[in-house]
């Protein structure tokens, strides 16, 4: 279970980080840090000796070929190198910052690459020098740069100390998208953390930040004064970018950290990749033992993923990796999760994030998996992108002998011979053919005229008057229907019809309506909704437990309406895919908003879970024909209206639709609940056609805080081409207090 808790900074706005402070004593080993060449540093096994994070560096100008040496305090016995987050600014060239030796090999994890731009943070291992061992030193290769070090930890030799071990888990999002002010600090309480663990290694993403700053991260415990002298994230507005980041555990129940942003505001997640612990056989640890390599360099599609096969040491538990991800043609994510396919809660993860004109790096800790214990995949989501992923170290477990070759696995007993197949069962009757079903499944083809409705060609028979259904399995094919349809039986179909009501209806009323009780499994199709009279009362169609399949739906005040009020506990049991709401009646005033406008909307949630909506044409633009036609702009509404008035909304997938237009074209609220997991909406294209507040400033998505979705929104993407929606004002994304 996630708890953040928030509290206010201490520093003032203006504050210069204060000078460094005498690092913490009682720093324990506690982990391998795989960053450099076996040669240099790792060798065949390595600790980390963690510390509260402290700036070393501040605001060291290099020019070409300039470096910065710096003494490092109260060094560990037994250590080579230190552990580093290095963060250049105000580039004026395209450089790279390196730690290492002169004469020798420098490893991609001793590298940081920056340019004029966005602030680039990175974790460096750096090894000491000086006669005395307890220095080092940064080294410029081209333009100037503004640079800052943070200290973390030492790396020792793992005869050192019989401390630490790494222990992968698969990687999972434990905090998303959290929003956290200008000089405040919050809690993150790390979930299910093993017994004996001392760091947590994390994947720390910003987005939507206001302006630029700092983000720190400390053992819970540390005053936010010292904290607050170091860095790990340097939000800046416009831009989604992540680095890991490995943090000593604070809290009474060594199980926390505390996060704290210096300007601005700015939305934070963590993804989880793994503990730094003293050894222990409760969870699958290992030091770490060096490795150099690439294991992938290729053009990634969207989409497109690939498991690697890597050449690990015998009984190795992870890897740790290098990823790089360079000319994106679109906003795009990185993910590497274990074993042989990217799935469950390693899926809603990423290691970098991309996007045109902006190469990422980072460092991972992945726990290795498949049949023999040696691979990884590596996914690329949105965009197609250039990725080169390099090993740099495997935890291998330093107590254990070395693994012999594995029994062989017992021949697996003879596949009992398939029992003849049994003579089937007489085939049930089979139900009324229904329409030929299109040949795209939903969310491959956009739904047009010609794609809802009714099909052309297709025979109507007229029928005047409201139609209540009390029959199960009754249906309806190839009617043309002036009345209002009540379905209250099991089963029932409707298709091929045109449903056009009698009237202005009163109060919210459906031209198909599934509000009983009674009305289970109801299914519309290829069918169009569109009142003769339309008023301010009427909806395509409303209630629960019913599927439109390829419907027009227009010239009504809410296209689809998705709640149950005869059973408020109940799952909403709705299905709503590949069908097409456009224009819609607006009127200046509407008795079920105090005599205001109507609140148009293609779809409206207000309770329920079980939801499905899948491949649909969602346009929130008013009707140049129907209602009043008073409106100050067609693009008011919403394409979905998330509003859980009846009851908690859960459990939806909303996926591969288009939406465009609308106050915002999708608007999550949370009602009196103060959290709401909604489920997953991703994939979902969206148009550039808001309403426009001023400024240029529109929504696009807009979400209450305390909504929270099983994928990330940034899954989602812009139907021009253009890439994926990301947070921030001007880029698709935005949330509400």
């Amino acid at each position: 279970m996630l708890v953040v808790a928030m509290t206010g900074g201490a520093l003032p706005a203006t504050a210069a980080p204060a000078p460094a402070a005498p690092a913490p004593t009682g720093a324990t080993a506690a982990a391998v840090v795989p960053t450099v060449a076996a040669e240099d540093l790792l060798g065949d096994g390595s600790t980390l000796a963690p510390v509260v994070p402290r700036r070393v560096v501040s605001s060291a100008i290099l020019g070409p070929g300039k470096s910065v040496t710096v003494t490092l305090p109260s060094i560990p016995a037994g250590s080579r190198g230190a552990v580093l987050n290095v963060t250049a600014a105000d580039a004026t060239a395209r450089t790279t910052l390196t730690s290492c030796l002169t004469g020798t090999p420098c490893p991609v994890t001793a590298k940081l690459t920056t340019a004029p731009g966005p602030v680039t943070p990175g974790q460096l291992v750096a090894p000491l020098v000086g006669a005395d061992k307890n220095k080092v030193k940064i080294t410029n290769s081209s333009g100037t740069v503004k640079v800052h070090v943070d200290l973390n930890g030492y790396v020792r030799d793992a005869g050192a100390s019989a401390d630490g071990t790494f222990a992968p888990v698969t990687p999972r999002r434990i905090m998303s998208w959290q929003a956290l002010g200008q000089q405040k600090s919050m809690t993150l309480t790390i979930p299910d953390v093993p017994a004996g663990a001392t760091a947590v290694a994390l994947d720390l993403g910003y987005a939507a930040a206001t302006r630029r700053g700092f983000v720190s991260a400390c053992p819970t415990g540390t005053a936010v004064s010292f904290c607050a002298q170091s860095s790990v994230l340097n939000p800046a507005p416009g831009v989604n970018r992540s680095n890991v980041a490995v943090v000593r555990l604070g809290g009474a129940k060594r199980n926390q950290i505390t996060l704290y942003n210096h300007l601005g505001s700015v939305r934070l997640n963590a993804d989880l990749q793994g503990f730094f612990v003293k050894g222990s056989a409760a969870v699958p640890d290992g030091a770490l033992q060096g490795a150099t390599g690439t294991a992938l360099t290729a053009n990634l599609a969207k989409g497109e993923k690939r498991t690697l096969r890597l050449s690990a040491p015998d009984g190795a538990t992870a890897v740790k990796l290098h990823v790089k991800a360079a000319n994106a043609k679109g906003g795009t994510a990185v993910t590497v999760c274990p074993g042989t396919s990217v799935a469950g809660s390693c899926a809603a993860t990423s290691v970098v994030n991309p996007y045109p004109g902006n190469d990422s790096a980072n460092v991972a800790y992945i726990g290795l998996g498949g049949t023999g214990d040696d691979q990884i995949t590596v996914a690329n989501t949105s965009a197609p992108v250039g990725v080169t992923v390099s090993v740099v170290g495997y935890a291998v477990p330093t107590d254990a002998a070395p693994a012999p070759a594995p029994a062989p696995a017992p021949a697996p007993a003879p596949a009992p011979a398939p029992a003849p197949a049994p003579a089937p069962a007489p085939a049930p009757a089979p139900a009324p053919a229904p329409a030929p079903a299109p040949t795209d499944p939903a969310g491959t083809i956009k739904p047009n005229a010609a794609r809802t409705g009714v099909p052309d060609g297709t025979t109507l028979k007229r029928h005047d008057g409201d139609m209540v259904i009390t029959k199960a399995g009754t249906v309806i094919d190839g009617m043309d229907i002036h009345g209002f349809v009540s379905i209250r039986a099991a089963d029932v179909t409707i298709r091929n019809s045109v449903v056009r009501g009698s009237g202005r209806g009163s109060y919210s009323t459906g031209l198909v309506s599934c509000l009983e009780s009674s009305c289970t499994n109801a299914l519309i199709e290829d069918t169009t909704l569109v009142p003769k009279t339309p008023s301010t009362f009427i909806t395509g169609i409303l209630g629960h437990d019913y599927t439109a399949r390829r419907v027009d739906v227009h010239h009504v005040v809410d296209g689809f309406g998705i709640f149950n009020t005869a059973n408020r506990s109940a799952p909403a049991n709705v299905v709503i895919e590949s069908s097409w709401c456009h224009d819609l009646s607006y009127f200046a005033k509407d008795p079920a908003q105090n005599n205001g406008p109507t609140h148009n909307d293609c779809i409206q949630i207000q309770g329920g879970s079980n939801i499905r909506i899948v491949g649909n044409n969602l346009e929130s633009f008013m009707s140049t024909r129907a209602g009043d036609q008073t409106y100050d702009a067609r693009n008011r509404g919403a394409g979905l209206m998330v509003t859980p008035n009846v009851a908690p909304i859960t459990g939806v997938t909303m996926a591969r639709n288009w939406i465009d237009g609308g106050y915002a074209s999708a608007a999550f609220s949370r009602g009196r609940y103060s959290t709401m997991r909604f489920g997953t909406f991703t994939e979902n294209r969206f148009g550039r056609n808001q309403f426009d507040f001023g400024g240029g400033s529109k929504y696009v998505i807009r979400v209450k805080e305390g909504v929270t979705f099983d994928k990330s929104l940034t899954t989602n993407v812009w139907a021009d081409g253009s890439g994926n929606l990301a947070l921030g004002r001007d880029l698709g994304i935005r949330y509400d207090p």
